[in-house]
């Protein structure tokens, strides 16, 4: 299986929805219920919030393309409001039908690499504590565990990592 990285577009927004329902209720259904995943995806992941990403120059927007044309991940980071060399890696997700096939890696290192051609430093991320795949999956990528939290939007304790480019 071929994967392509490239970035989104408008046209991807249905896709990139359709990948963050499906890996969000498999990997966070468990941990906080269904009931959260659907408010959490209403008010974070509608059309209008890609469409900023999608718009915002300094923001990393990608998509992860099968072959076949399917949309099978995508990964958002953008700089921190305080600090222009450090990016927030906001979201990668991939279907749990695709998971353990290297895509998120291959998102992953797209990102790091897109973070030092735009001269940042530093990327941070928040997972939830319980998310032992996330978990894993940031460790194995040589990200530091630097801190825990507490959120409140979703009633669960997360971590937040962290990677120096």
């Amino acid at each position: 299986m071929s994967i392509e990285i490239r970035p989104a577009t408008p046209t991807h927004i249905d896709d990139i929805q359709r990948v963050a329902e499906k890996a969000w209720y498999s990997a966070h259904e468990p941990i906080i219920g269904a009931k959260a995943v659907d408010e959490f995806l209403e008010e974070y992941y509608d059309a209008e919030a890609f469409r900023s990403l999608i718009d915002d120059d300094d923001a990393i927007f990608a998509i992860a393309v099968a072959s076949e044309s399917e949309t099978v991940g995508f990964v958002s980071a953008t700089p921190n409001d305080d600090c222009s060399t450090t990016y927030h890696l906001g979201r990668i997700y991939v279907p749990p039908e695709r998971w353990g096939k290297g895509i998120g890696g291959r998102l992953l290192d797209y990102t790091e690499r897109r973070v030092r051609e735009q001269d940042g430093e530093r990327i941070v991320l928040g997972v939830m504590a319980e998310n032992e795949q996330a978990v894993g999956f940031y460790e194995s990528a040589n990200y530091e565990r630097e801190s825990e939290f507490y959120d409140e939007r979703i009633d669960a304790r997360g971590y937040e990592y962290a990677k120096e480019m």
